[in-house]
């Protein structure tokens, strides 16, 4: 005989910031939920990611009441450089929000500490569970899931919420989902330095060579990215290459040419991806399951936490005491026109930051429903190869970082739009 499915409200499938959050929201309301998480315990929050929060991304969690209970956000950075070989441009964006400018928290940390608070308090977090597949239908849903020791089981529920990445198995079960794509021809080195940053500040480098970028992830750990050429590999980039290249591109001769060893160092191909509806029937997608953006300007984990907290609102509303659907109904109409414009966003801002942003373009559409090919457009510039001292793209960059100098106009968008502060 089958096994009878496990029944619960809500099935929430990864446990990164978007599902946790979302899990929190559920246990608010009381609203029975579980969260099916395929990395083991241990390996949750392992590694170093994004560690930009927005303004506004505080404030929506103070208000859910995740902020200042179970996360505490202290370490604020309010000013970012542009350096290019002709010069300096320094933005104190704090300033030019009145106040109001990110905060500091590595999201491996914020990972942790939000499932580590879920499991003491009683929470359902399943960890070692692979999902193999889910089913909807006008009676509910059903996800299949395999087990640490390789038994499948099934967990029956109302809702299904896809906070699965980007290969989320809940977005493969929705087929009315449309896909628009863009690969760019552009691969960043990204490396985790345990050591101090070089400034108290954001930096990004803006060099024929290439992109080159020191972000904060506290007193003692740094985040660097570095522009390599699409066709390299980390063979080719051993530690003291990059330690080299990133002097040379951030302008600060022999200040990282010997530390402690480099921790995580990985290949970041820079793909975008918009999934629309985000939702279909009694499935639901959040986070990087409904879209990807690059990490220019740090939107991604801002873009994930706003999405749970405004699906666990719609949830809420709907299984709560008035049964009221419209909110929930509304969550993917609601949350595309603020994914649209965060994607318009980091595209404006890699045309200021990369060595091939001017001259080779930043890729092509891949259109509904698939992936762009690279074309022969793919890797860096001509300049941005062969070090050249000019160039149209050198030129348009050199531009844009003068004009955010300039103009105060200009410099005040920028500063609402990065900080994720509304006018």
């Amino acid at each position: 005989m089958a096994a009878v499915p496990e029944r619960t409200g809500v099935a929430i499938v990864g446990a990164g910031p978007a599902g946790l959050v979302l899990a929190h929201l559920l246990g608010q309301a009381s609203i029975p939920f579980v969260v099916v998480e395929r990395q083991d315990d241990a390996s949750l929050g392992r590694h170093p990611k994004a560690g930009l929060i927005e303004y506004r991304t505080v404030q929506q969690l103070r208000q859910a009441g995740i902020a200042g209970s179970v996360l505490d956000f202290t370490v604020r950075n309010h000013q970012c450089e542009f350096r290019t070989p002709a010069g300096s441009a320094m933005l104190d964006y704090g300033a030019l929000t009145g106040g109001r400018s990110h905060y500091l928290y590595p999201q491996h940390q914020l990972v942790r500490r939000l499932a580590d608070h879920l499991v003491a308090g009683g929470g359902q977090v399943r960890f070692g569970h692979t999902v193999q597949r889910v089913s909807a239908g006008p009676a509910g849903a059903v996800v299949t899931v395999t087990e640490p020791g390789g038994r499948h089981s099934e967990i029956g529920c109302e809702v299904v919420v896809g906070c699965d990445g980007a290969r989320s198995t809940v977005a493969a079960a929705m087929p009315g989902l449309r896909v628009a794509a863009r690969a760019l021809p552009v691969r960043w080195l990204s490396v985790v330095a345990q050591a101090p940053p070089l400034a108290g500040h954001t930096i990004y480098g803006s060099h024929p060579r290439g992109f080159a970028g020191q972000m904060r992830r506290g007193p003692g750990q740094t985040r660097y990215y570095l522009e390599i050429p699409l066709t390299d590999t980390l063979a080719r980039w051993p530690e003291q290459r990059i330690r080299d290249e990133l002097s040379v591109r951030l302008l600060v001769p022999g200040r990282l040419g010997h530390g402690p060893p480099f921790g995580d160092v990985g290949c970041l191909d820079l793909r975008v991806r918009t999934a629309e509806p985000m939702q279909q029937g009694r499935l639901f997608l959040a986070g990087d399951a409904a879209h990807l953006i690059t990490p220019a300007g740090g939107k991604g984990m801002n873009l994930a936490i706003q999405d749970a907290i405004e699906l666990g609102g719609g949830l809420a509303e709907r299984f709560g005491p008035g049964r009221d659907g419209a909110r929930l109904a509304a969550y993917s109409a609601t949350r595309l026109p603020a994914i649209w414009r965060a994607q318009a966003f980091s595209d404006w801002f890699l045309r200021i930051i990369l060595a091939g942003g001017g001259d080779a373009g930043l890729g092509r559409d891949a259109g509904l429903g698939g992936e762009a090919g690279l074309g022969r457009d793919a890797g860096l510039s001509r300049e941005s190869v062969a070090g050249e001292p000019c160039g149209f793209g050198r030129g348009l960059r050199e531009g844009w970082v003068s004009a955010l100098a300039s103009d105060p106009l200009l410099a005040r968008w920028f500063a609402h739009a990065y900080a994720g502060v509304d006018p």
